[in-house]
């Protein structure tokens, strides 16, 4: 327990500090301390003294660190002055010129940048780590955005992918050179510049999201040219928006609609008559029908290459009885079953000649669902259609086609009472036209 007994005012050269004379129990006994009180660090701090001179002195060196606004420093402890001298030693040998505050600012912003990761690690490491891989990374040479799309494209079609794909990628960076500013370099693309070029094309959610990917690819590859294109790591097609995709019914033909359909094409657009039956009795898809030929065509399956597929993949459809009989009149040993045809016009044409107005894809969703209430089997069904099982689950098991409905799709045959002289373009005698190409090829 402390006993004040005595106190008084001492100045030190005009600043007053107050002085207590005190005792503190010890082991020998009572002891005499004087306690000086200071408030020159904004506290009130008691520092003990074991003689009165002492005290006095102490005074002295507070008042003269006023006078040189040196207070900071009194509020150290003798350990904590000690870690500022050495960190002061560590700072100058480095020979930056940076003061010690500047590397503490510099020092607490880096930690505060990794906590926000879970498994914190050292400021050194990070900065070896960094430092190594800018080395690794070497540097980069600046190419515009609309000089770099042709390797691109040529690197997709030299890598097998399908003409489709490669023709769909083509077109698409051509619109976003189009949008972009003219001759910007592909290192200084933004996410938002790349966000508002799409956002001008008003597409749906889903070819947005494709955008996306596609310019995400695009980076990688010119990351990865020799010399890079763009810095290790820059990627802002990453940071573009991400659109929700609302998963709807899709919209398939009905048996009624086809049978429409195929009344009226034999007379006004017989041209199209292979293309559509492709499609909705073995599930191809247009681009992948306008590419096949009839060499490809056996007796029970269709076998489509991995050239002419959307997936690259190759494939075998078996061919249904009814397809069988459509096809007939068109059968050559070789060359292509869908010539001369335009997709773009496919649709247009169908509303022309049958009423029946097509929406995108229901000729093919018009198989899947038909063929999915037949086998009941999604596995057998996305083999022959080259999709995913996840897609053809939520494409094609649709409610609303009953059994009967399914069959009838696939029970609808070509009018047998026709002559085949009738359909501008089919053979008009199968053996005399398979004989004349056969006689032709020897």
């Amino acid at each position: 327990m402390v006993k004040t007994t005595s106190n008084y005012v001492y100045s030190a050269n005009g600043v007053e500090f107050k002085i207590y004379h005190t005792v503190k129990p010890s082991k020998s006994g009572l002891k005499p301390y004087w306690v000086l009180a200071d408030y020159s660090t904004g506290k009130r701090r008691l520092l003990n003294h074991q003689t009165k001179q002492e005290a006095e002195r102490r005074a002295d060196t507070i008042r003269a660190a006023m006078a040189k606004g040196q207070t900071n420093r009194l509020a150290l402890s003798h350990g904590q002055w000690q870690e500022v001298c050495i960190a002061m030693e560590v700072v100058r040998a480095v020979g930056t010129g940076e003061t010690l505050s500047t590397a503490a600012r510099q020092w607490a912003d880096a930690r505060a940048m990794l906590a926000m990761y879970d498994n914190c690690t050292s400021i050194s490491d990070v900065v070896h780590y960094y430092v190594t891989h800018l080395h690794k990374a070497g540097k980069h040479v600046p190419v515009s955005f609309a000089e770099a799309t042709t390797p691109y494209h040529e690197f997709k079609v030299n890598g097998g992918k399908s003409t489709a794909h490669c023709e769909n990628i083509e077109c698409r960076l051509g619109r976003l050179v189009g949008l972009l500013p003219k001759g910007i370099m592909t290192d200084e693309l933004t996410a938002g510049q790349l966000d508002e070029a799409v956002m001008k094309m008003n597409l749906g959610p889903k070819t947005t999201n494709e955008y996306r990917i596609m310019m995400v690819n695009f980076f990688k590859w010119a990351a990865k040219q020799s010399p890079p294109m763009v810095p290790k790591g820059f990627n802002p097609a990453m940071d573009m928006e991400r659109k929700r995709v609302i998963q709807g019914e899709v919209k398939f033909l009905r048996v009624a609609e086809l049978k429409t359909i195929l009344t009226n094409l034999p007379a006004k657009r017989p041209d199209l008559l292979p293309l559509v039956v492709l499609i909705c009795f073995a599930g191809l898809r247009p681009s992948e029908a306008v590419r096949l030929d009839w060499a490809e065509v056996g007796d029970d399956y269709i076998r489509l290459p991995g050239t002419k597929s959307k997936t690259g993949y190759c494939r075998q459809i078996p061919i249904q009885p009814n397809l069988e009989k459509w096809l007939k009149p068109w059968r050559k040993p070789k060359g292509p079953i869908c010539p001369d045809v335009n997709l773009v016009h496919v649709n247009p044409a169908l509303l022309r000649v049958a009423s029946v107005k097509i929406e995108h894809d229901a000729l093919r969703h018009g198989y899947g669902t038909h063929r999915q209430r037949v086998v009941k089997n999604i596995g057998q069904v996305s083999e022959e259609m080259g999709n995913s099982m996840a897609i053809c689950k939520r494409h094609y098991a649709n409610p609303f086609c009953t059994e009967t409905e399914a069959l009838e799709w696939f029970n609808i045959y070509p009018d047998e009472t026709r002559n085949s002289a009738e359909i501008p373009g089919a053979n008009k005698n199968d053996e005399t036209a398979l004989v004349a190409e056969l006689a032709q090829t020897a």
